[in-house]
């Protein structure tokens, strides 16, 4: 996997301390006036409305100051929303590597763990003191043998027999070969799971 690329140190601060967080409950938020397409010239044209010509279409002059005020607002709003949306991809991502690496640390640690218990006199001891770890690591494995062990048995059940079909399930020796078989690799998998698992501290 490439290492990740750094990204700028000030692409990771936003300090949006100047702007005032309102919010709209829950119940009100159907009766909450959208703004529609085209909003962006609506905004511009009050923008640069001279004094003559507030004057001239009878507009009070104040509330164009604080419709103004309310324009740079949500244009400031918009920038630190857009800016906060790439860093929480900038953080998706960090958090993406970091659990990559994390996870292929403990598929070391836990390998290399297990070999040491092998050979080690403590065995017991260094299980137990890594057993989280352990059972993290071997969680896939084991629930991938159950499934399969599972498919396996009621492949080898005998088949029920369809409406209008009368002919009988075939070669019922086979089949409890079949599932003599099947018993002896869960009795298998149940020893590799004593394998796997922490051993006590008697070891």
């Amino acid at each position: 996997m490439a290492g990740p690329t750094q990204p700028d140190p000030g692409e990771m601060h936003i300090d949006a301390s100047g702007v005032v967080v309102k919010y709209v409950a829950n119940a009100d938020m159907r009766r909450a006036l959208k703004l529609r397409d085209q909003y962006e010239r609506a905004m511009n044209n009050l923008m640069i409305l001279t004094p003559s010509q507030i004057d001239r279409a009878g507009l009070n002059p104040e509330d164009v100051t604080r419709i103004r005020s309310r324009i740079t607002e949500y244009h400031t709003v918009m920038m630190f929303l857009m800016a906060s949306r790439q860093m929480t991809e900038n953080l998706q991502q960090t958090i993406f590597v970091l659990g990559h690496e994390i996870a292929a640390s403990i598929g070391e640690i836990t390998a290399q763990a297990r070999r040491r218990a092998k050979v080690s006199p403590n065995r017991g001891e260094i299980l137990n003191a890594l057993s989280p770890l352990i059972e993290y690591h071997t969680a896939p494995a084991k629930k991938a043998r159950a499934t399969r062990l599972k498919n396996e048995s009621q492949e080898g059940k005998p088949a029920t027999p369809s409406e209008g079909n009368d002919k009988a399930p075939k070669v019922p020796g086979a089949l409890a070969r079949s599932r003599s078989a099947q018993l002896a690799r869960a009795s298998n998998g149940l020893e590799a799971d004593v394998e796997e698992a922490p051993a006590s501290a008697a070891g």
